[in-house]
Formats: C-alpha cells, sequence, structure tokens
C-alpha cells in the first residue's frame, strides 16, 4: 500500500497565523517524506529497501500549538488519537450568519510542520545511496555511463533483475521539496511560511 502527503499552507501575519488559499504540490515521492518527516525514510512498500535513511528536518511534531484559527475550524479535530476522516454529516449545518466552512483532510498519521526557511536551509546536493531491484541493461548503463536506473523496483519476481546500489544529489530523488519551495515563496519571507501536513497510507 502506497503513502500520501496532504499540505497545507500558513503565513504568519498581525501577530498569528492564517491559513493561506494556496495549490500546493503533493505528488508521492517518499524521499521528501523522509525529509520531511521521516516517513518512508529508506525504505518502501512492506519494508523493502530502497536505500540509506536520510536525516530528516525533523520527526514528525504533531500540529503546531499556533495553529491558524481558519485551519484549525476546518479540522474536524486537531486530536491525534481522532480519525481524520471527514464527513459533511458529522458537522452541524452553518447558521445563516455563517459561511460553510469546506473540511481539510491531512491524512491519519505523522503530522507535522516546517518552515520555508528550514525547507531552503535544507541540503539538497548532498548525496544519497538508492537501492534497487534493475534489469541487466541498467547495471551497465550504471558503471559505463553513470547513468542512473529510470525502471527500479523494490522487489520483482523477475530472475534477471539484480540489485544495483548508486547515488544521486537528494535534489533529483526529492523533487517535491522543490517544487514545495517554489511554491511558497511568493507568501513571504521564509521564517513566517510554513506548511502542515499528514500522511495516509
Amino acid at each position: 500500500m502506497g503513502t500520501d502527503i496532504h499540505l497545507a499552507a500558513e503565513v504568519f501575519r498581525d501577530g498569528k497565523w492564517h491559513l493561506v488559499d494556496i495549490d500546493l504540490p503533493c505528488n508521492r515521492n517518499y524521499r521528501a517524506f523522509a525529509i520531511l518527516a521521516d516517513v518512508r525514510n529508506g525504505y518502501g512498500f512492506a519494508g523493502m529497501d530502497t536505500g540509506e535513511p536520510v536525516i530528516p528536518i525533523s520527526y514528525p511534531r504533531g500540529f503546531p500549538e499556533d495553529i491558524s484559527e481558519e485551519l484549525d475550524k476546518m479540522l474536524l479535530s486537531n486530536d491525534e488519537d481522532d480519525d481524520f476522516w471527514y464527513a459533511e454529516e458529522q458537522r452541524d449545518p452553518p447558521s445563516d450568519d455563517e459561511e460553510e466552512i469546506e473540511p481539510i483532510w491531512l491524512g491519519d498519521h505523522s503530522f507535522s510542520w516546517v518552515t520555508l526557511e528550514e525547507l531552503l536551509n535544507y541540503d539538497l546536493d548532498a548525496a544519497v545511496t538508492l537501492r534497487g531491484k534493475v534489469p541487466p541493461e541498467a547495471v551497465q548503463h550504471w558503471e559505463e555511463k553513470r547513468e542512473p536506473p529510470g525502471n527500479v523496483a523494490a522487489y520483482t519476481s523477475n530472475p534477471d533483475w539484480v540489485t544495483l546500489e548508486w547515488q544521486r544529489p537528494l535534489r533529483e530523488s526529492a523533487p517535491l521539496i522543490t517544487e514545495l519551495i517554489d511554491a511558497l515563496k511568493p507568501l513571504g519571507e521564509p521564517s513566517k511560511v510554513r506548511i502542515v501536513f499528514g500522511f495516509d497510507s
């Protein structure tokens, strides 16, 4: 079973955090999940080895204590022991003078947050060691041209495939981090911009 990320962006202004309505990239990128919160760090489905673990920005921090009022209202609960599946029937209907709140689901585990400043300070040029099952020609391309494999599996029943280990800069295996930085930069000062997120598996 795969793991996905769910995100919201917040900006600090006027003495408190505010939810920002922007589209954030949320593609499945396990090396990025490892950087953000030690999720799928060096392993894939069923614990299959995918390479050396990276040092995460932090281990899951939970939801921020100063979470924005807007985001807090859009969550059914900010108790990490609760189930975070949201349903309209679980909510009281809004009164005539209340705006209907569209619920946000931030997954069901490993809730955390990081600032844009932390993302910018992370060394994406550091090399990471990757491992996986690849076809024989991929081994030849790596050994002769240092060309990383394009087709990699954590497990395969194909007897011709072999285990290969190779190194690449983190930014190549964690493109989601760069995409998040690009999306967040226009929002303001890096220390005053953050993402709040969780995962589902």
